[in-house]
């Protein structure tokens, strides 16, 4: 099926701002590919860095000067190619952000593990994102919506499918000490998230689903997020300097970063407890803060562990919806009170250019 003249957002990578445009014509490009309707796209800290021409490692498909923005998106089938088994028009499908390279874990689904950076990310770096009103993708990386309750908080898949991953990850890479509690539970472990935007929410939700105490700190607080606290049971802290040192002295057993200030990375890790796990998610660049002897010799006499971790796998998406889906009965309309604000495409640039005070999660509705 061959498409007319379709809307999308548009950036030239390396240069501020962005466009809503028209891109061209496209057809099903083989008897494995699917053709979306766009309904909704998320906007985060990612897409603001690109339209600010801050971030340097974003670039063009090949061939291209220009790139069509947006990594989180829910959309909806309208055509199927003829070797398409599972996925027919009408159902919800959220697309994979990032695309396989040719090494070992690409070539076996773990393009999030990729080992020599040969890998494109749709509306980051090399291939064209979903910030349009259509778009085509093969089956592969299409993961279908089961539950159509959902409707646009779906469209948080993309960033929880990370927060799985970690939690993942967490899990297994404990340092051999019990993890849990005298009566089994996790009750009696704390857990710190430094950052209570959207990611730092998921975090939070995740790990106190599954039992821990949960503590996030957050450089300025509002209704909406309060709310989310008291409802999941999250004690919120002011860190008004943003440094971390609201949790100094506290001691916990696992930390979630998602601020990327060095500042607070350190003062968690000094945080620690013995046996714990500090992850690092949040980025930023221009800031520094020494790291000295004593904090590299408390890790080795802790037995602490320290990791890093970006993207997921397909499972971590399909986990994602499970978890969404969980938190709709568990926690009525916490999700949805994330999604802070909407905006149409003709009125999404504003959004892109820069963060209101108290937002979110900022979505574009395509509808």
């Amino acid at each position: 099926m061959e498409l007319s003249s379709t809307k999308a957002i548009k950036v030239k990578p390396g240069e501020k701002g962005a466009a809503l445009a028209d891109i061209e014509k496209e057809s099903l490009n083989g008897s494995g590919s699917v053709l979306v309707k766009t309904d909704y796209t998320g906007i985060c800290g990612t897409d603001v860095g690109i339209v600010s021409g801050k971030l340097t490692f974003t670039y063009p498909p090949k061939g291209k000067s220009d790139l069509v923005l947006g990594h989180e998106a829910l959309g909806t089938v309208e055509e199927v190619g003829s070797n398409v088994k599972g996925l027919e028009p009408g159902d919800y499908v959220i697309p994979m952000v990032r695309r396989p390279g040719g090494c070992l874990q690409c070539r076996t689904g773990r393009q999030d593990l990729c080992e020599d950076a040969d890998f494109v990310e749709a509306g980051i770096r090399g291939k064209d994102g979903f910030m349009s009103e259509y778009f085509i993708d093969e089956s592969r990386y299409l993961i279908k919506v089961p539950d159509k309750s959902l409707s646009r908080i779906a469209v948080l898949t993309e960033p929880l499918k990370n927060i799985v991953k970690v939690y993942r990850i967490y899990r297994h890479s404990n340092t051999g000490a019990l993890e849990h509690c005298s009566d089994g539970s996790f009750e009696c472990r704390n857990v710190l998230v430094t950052g209570f935007g959207p990611i730092g929410i998921l975090f939070a939700m995740i790990f106190r689903t599954h039992g821990f105490m949960v503590t996030a700190t957050n450089g300025h607080t509002d209704p909406v997020r309060e709310s989310i606290a008291k409802k999941t049971g999250i004690e919120l802290l002011m860190d008004e300097k943003r440094d971390g040192s609201v949790f100094t002295g506290k001691k916990f057993n696992a930390i979630i970063d998602t601020t990327g200030v060095p500042s607070v990375v350190i003062n968690g890790i000094k945080s620690l407890n013995h046996n714990g796990s500090m992850m690092l998610f949040g980025t930023s660049s221009g800031t520094a803060t020494a790291l000295d002897a004593d904090i590299i010799t408390m890790l080795v006499e802790k037995n602490c562990t320290v990791f890093g971790s970006v993207d997921g796998f397909k499972q971590d998406y399909i986990m994602a919806l499970r978890y969404i889906s969980m938190w709709k009965e568990m926690y009525p309309g916490v999700l949805e009170s994330m999604i802070t604000s909407e905006t149409t495409p003709e009125h999404a640039l504003n959004s892109l250019s820069s963060k209101q005070h108290g937002d979110i999660k900022h979505i574009i509705n395509w509808k």
